[in-house]
């Protein structure tokens, strides 16, 4: 394979142009829940014993084949055959991808090298002292934005529609993409898509410009559908995925204060976002796609699912709940928890219904923009295949919080909502097609987002459909600002919104994981045998 196509094939993957276990974070589909594990290809829940055996065993035989295959060429001197080198280099990525996600999980994914978290933290902060304006959180919010808007755009084959974020080079490249599917009459979906977690994971800051890496934690179903929505290829179901996009812009450029691309807008002349064919604004010729205004997307590349957490990413967890909560009080001694928990299961109910409506405007407004466009994702997809999502004699058990993360820029409180309904899902004609009315017990994890310093306001908000900074009717546009004051009403600036949505199944609504003892031999056993199998492989020196 040439290595331009090789290059295109490995961006195909990343990007969804093909039809390549856990829950939805969106509402309902509760009677698909599965195991809440956030692991790639080995689970960590009562099979995890079970699944290391199936490790040891296939890496033996594969050992026991290679030394055969090497003969006795290795103990003479000679040269590695270079099939047994290829079998070295997959015996010893196997090792470091079953290790990965648990090492991740267990908090020991940055002990240093590159790529991993918190080795970024100097550049990030270099960013900050030239760009005063950027704050590491909310560019995160708009990366998850801007993939979302990308991953719409590949899956509705428009070119147009991904223009503004990308290079011209990765521009290109998707476009020629976008192009095979329409002379094909295909067009991916990925079904489910949802960030499950995401993390910086390299950044540079110098002369010749800034970058961050920014690692995505993914689950969705591939599909491939022709013209007229039926399958070509189907993933079967919901898999664990990953991908790594790497943000580019010029040492000189700003974050926008007008909201960028995202927002549809020129960074450089704040106008309606209008590109011409090269790239540039149709307004002041300022030129968007090249970073000199803007991050764009300079590179996208398939990766391994870490299991990063979805918590702020530069917060803190406090030891207890009742040590948050005291914390969020000290700071607004107006915070009541039980008024907070009772504006939970308001936002909770209206949310399920717009879900089951499929018309999310009702709740957009307690929405950070991440969360929304990860909904409406989900719900694009179900229209597309004809399907709606039902829940009948819905009822709210228990609100309880679980975790409280004190960041520097938002604070970020996490609930479980107890509750119980019938949930299952019907076609356009009204006909159950998958589940049943059969009404069962579910927990989800909640976790409200709100900027730290913000006071709670005994006036109208979002719930009750006011824009809270200049009390006009809700109406938003597409990144959650009020269409009427330009406030960025869902960022969390005003009031508490909705960020991430976990739903869990009965094994794991205790919160917790597998026994650690068992995760560590599972993940770092796998290691150690792809380490040693390595070693035994390596020609003699």
């Amino acid at each position: 394979m040439s290595g331009t196509r090789g290059r295109f094939a490995f961006l195909a993957v990343a990007l969804g142009f093909t039809a390549g276990a856990w829950a939805r974070t969106g509402a309902g589909n509760h009677a698909v829940a599965s195991s809440n594990n956030s692991g790639g290809g080995f689970p960590l829940g009562g099979g995890g014993s079970f699944a290391g055996l199936i490790v040891l065993v296939v890496l033996f035989f594969a050992f026991r084949y290679v030394m055969r295959r090497m003969g006795n060429g290795a103990a003479s001197g000679q040269s590695m055959d270079p099939r047994a080198r290829g079998a070295q280099a997959v015996l010893s990525a196997l090792g470091a991808a079953a290790a990965a996600p648990g090492l991740a999980r267990m908090g020991l994914s940055d002990l240093g090298g590159a790529g991993r978290p918190g080795t970024a933290l100097p550049a990030i902060g270099a960013i900050r002292a030239v760009d005063p304006g950027f704050e590491l959180e909310t560019f995160l919010q708009r990366a998850e934005m801007t993939f979302f808007l990308v991953k719409r755009g590949i899956q509705k084959n428009s070119a147009a529609a991904v223009r503004a974020f990308l290079t011209d080079g990765l521009y290109a490249a998707v476009a020629q993409g976008i192009s095979q599917s329409q002379a094909k009459h295909t067009h991916a979906l990925l079904e489910g898509l949802n960030v499950r977690g995401l993390a910086i994971e390299e950044a540079s800051c110098d002369a010749q410009g800034q970058k961050l890496t920014v690692h995505f934690d993914l689950v969705y179903r591939a599909k491939t559908l022709d013209d007229a929505n039926r399958t070509v290829n189907d993933e079967g179901k919901d898999q664990a995925h990953a991908e790594r996009w790497t943000f580019s812009r010029a040492a000189t450029a700003r974050t926008a204060q007008n909201g960028g691309v995202i927002a549809s807008k020129c960074p450089a002349c704040g106008a309606e976002l209008r590109l011409s064919l090269d790239g540039t604004c149709a307004h002041c010729k300022a030129s968007v796609t090249n970073g000199s205004v803007d991050w764009v997307v300079s590179e996208v590349a398939p990766a391994s699912f870490m299991g990063y957490s979805a918590d702020s990413s530069l917060g803190t967890a406090a030891p207890t709940v009742a040590a948050g909560i005291a914390t969020l009080t000290a700071a607004d001694p107006a915070f009541a928890l039980e008024a907070f928990q009772s504006r939970v299961k308001s936002a909770f109910l209206a949310l399920q219904d717009a879900w089951c409506k499929q018309n999310l405007d009702a709740g957009r407004a307690f929405m950070s923009p991440g969360a929304y466009f990860s909904w409406s994702a989900q719900l694009e997809t179900m229209a597309a295949e004809g399907r709606r999502n039902v829940m009948e004699n819905l009822a709210v058990q228990r609100i309880e919080p679980v975790r409280v993360v004190h960041g520097r820029v938002f604070d970020d409180l996490t609930v479980r909502i107890s509750a119980a309904a019938a949930d299952f899902e019907v076609d356009q004609s009204g006909k159950l097609v998958f589940g049943d009315r059969s009404v069962r017990p579910f927990s989800e994890d909640w976790t409200f987002q709100r900027s730290v310093g913000v006071a709670t306001a005994n006036k109208p908000g979002t719930l009750e459909n006011t824009c809270p900074s200049c009390g006009a009717p809700i109406a938003l546009t597409q990144i959650g600002e009020c269409r009427y004051c330009k406030a960025a009403v869902s960022s969390g600036k005003f009031d508490w919104v909705v960020s991430r949505i976990e739903q869990l199944d009965a094994e794991s609504s205790d919160g917790g994981l597998a026994p650690i003892g068992e995760a560590i031999a599972v993940q770092v056993g796998s290691a150690l045998v792809g380490g040693v199998l390595s070693s035994l492989l390596s020609p003699r020196r």
